[in-house]
């Protein structure tokens, strides 16, 4: 697959601005396509897991949802540290916005 300079530009670009919590929220909107829990929406199942203080479970589903699966170490237990403290969608979006930003994004 031949990827065109101006291409490659976008990308950086888009590589080097900051997450916004608005793309979080509609990335954890995605519906999980297959599996037990076919149908729900990654933001469902996050939020299942924190209410039952599964945080590296809740980790799990924000990088899926995110297409982050080789996180710097250590990224997931913090991660899992800020989840503790969620208690609605909105904080759960912004908490993963800033947390992204900090460890794959130039912002």
């Amino acid at each position: 697959m031949k990827i065109t300079k101006r291409q490659l530009r976008r990308i950086i670009k888009e590589a080097m601005e900051p997450m916004t919590v608005d793309d979080v929220y509609d990335s954890l909107m995605g519906v999980q396509g297959f599996g037990p829990r076919k149908g729900l929406t990654r933001m469902d199942m996050a939020m299942d897991a924190i209410a039952v203080g599964d945080f590296m479970g809740a980790v799990e589903r924000v990088q899926d949802a995110l297409w982050i699966d080789d996180p710097p170490e250590g990224a997931p237990e913090e991660l899992a540290d800020l989840l503790a403290t969620v208690r609605t969608e909105d904080d759960l979006a912004a908490v993963a916005a800033d947390w992204g930003t900090r460890h794959f994004r130039g912002g």
